[in-house]
């Protein structure tokens, strides 16, 4: 899995609102939830390449910054989530 090895080096820390575990998975996948920590997504990344899974979650709304360190704007911290909203 030298791809996924290569994404987690170079690329993870550019997104905003991911969580990685280290668990001994033999299929790594990554698993989307909801504001409600409800998962609504699973995607096997064993075979994908490091440009599929940044394209991935760029589709997806995640925030990717310029380089590692960069503050993340007010306006997209809950990204991909909405911000949680009063009801009314």
């Amino acid at each position: 899995m030298p791809e996924l090895y290569t994404f987690l080096m170079e690329r993870w820390a550019l997104y905003h609102n991911l969580e990685y575990d280290s668990g001994e998975e033999k299929n790594p996948h990554l698993i989307f939830y909801n504001d409600k920590d409800e998962v609504v997504q699973t995607v096997p990344v064993k075979k994908m390449k490091v440009d599929e899974i940044s394209s991935l979650l760029d589709s997806l709304g995640f925030y990717k910054r310029s380089q590692k360190g960069e503050e993340v704007p007010e306006e997209f911290q809950y990204f991909p989530l909405h911000a949680p909203r009063d009801e009314l």
